[in-house]
C-alpha cells in the first residue's frame, strides 16, 4: 500500500468517513494529498546546502475550505505525517520537519487546489520581523541580507534549471534595498518584456529570465 493511499485509509478511519459521499467536483482529503506528494517530489530536487523546507500552503476555494474545516487539524497532522514518511523514505532531513498550512481563497473555483511551498535557509535569523522572499515559478526561497547569484551553473548560489538562462545570469543584492543586476547575459532580464541592467526594487517586482518567472518581495513575519 502506497503511502497516500495509507493517508487514505487512516483519514477515513479518523473522520467517521464524513467525507466521501462529497460530489465529484468537491476536494476530497487524498486529492490534497496528491498535490503535496507532487511537491515533495519537484522541491527534494531543488533544495541546496542549508535549506529546508518550511511549510506547504494549501489554498481551496470558499466551498472546499468550509466543507473541509471541520477536519482541519485532522487533515494536517495526516499531510504532515506524510511528508515525515516520505523523507524518511528518501533519507531527506530537510524535508521532514515541513509544516501544512489550509487557507481560503476566494478566487479558486470548486475542486481547484493551489499549493505554495515555503523554502528557509538555515542560517537566517528568524527573529526579525522583515523577511524577503524570492519566488521562481511559485517556489518560494527566504532571502538573508547579502548578495545572491542565480544562474543555470552549478557555482550560482540558486541554481536554476532553465536553457535560456546563462551559468551567472542575475544577481539580487539584499540589503536595505532590494538591488537586481543583470549579469551581461546572452537572453536578458526582463521587466514586462523590456530588457533591465540595473533595477531598484522598494517592495516588489516580477520578472522573467529565460522561461522561469521570478517574483521578489517583501513579507512581514
Amino acid at each position: 500500500m502506497s503511502l497516500i493511499d495509507q493517508f487514505e485509509v487512516e483519514f477515513n478511519e479518523l473522520s467517521n468517513f464524513e467525507l466521501t459521499e462529497g460530489s465529484l467536483q468537491e476536494i476530497q482529503p487524498v486529492e490534497i494529498a496528491g498535490v503535496v506528494n507532487q511537491e515533495i517530489n519537484r522541491i527534494e530536487q531543488q533544495l541546496q546546502e542549508n535549506e529546508f523546507l518550511e511549510s506547504i500552503t494549501i489554498y481551496l476555494s470558499n466551498h472546499d475550505y468550509k466543507r473541509l474545516l471541520k477536519h482541519e487539524n485532522l487533515l494536517k497532522e495526516g499531510l504532515e505525517n506524510l511528508i515525515q514518511k516520505t523523507a524518511k523514505l528518501k533519507s531527506k532531513e530537510n524535508l521532514s520537519n515541513t509544516s501544512i498550512v489550509l487557507k481560503q481563497d476566494s478566487e479558486l473555483d470548486k475542486g481547484i487546489i493551489k499549493s505554495i511551498p515555503l523554502i528557509f535557509n538555515s542560517q537566517t535569523k528568524v527573529e526579525i520581523s522583515t523577511i524577503y522572499i524570492l519566488e521562481i515559478n511559485g517556489l518560494k526561497k527566504i532571502l538573508e541580507q547579502q548578495t545572491y547569484v542565480l544562474g543555470r551553473g552549478t557555482d550560482a548560489d540558486i541554481q536554476i534549471n532553465d536553457p535560456g538562462i546563462s551559468r551567472k545570469h542575475l544577481a539580487i543584492e539584499i540589503n536595505e534595498k532590494i538591488v537586481v543586476t543583470d549579469l551581461n547575459s546572452t537572453n536578458g532580464t526582463f521587466l514586462n518584456e523590456e530588457k533591465i541592467t540595473v533595477l531598484e526594487i522598494d517592495e516588489s517586482v516580477n520578472l522573467r529570465i529565460g522561461q522561469t518567472q521570478l517574483s521578489i518581495y517583501r513579507e512581514t513575519k
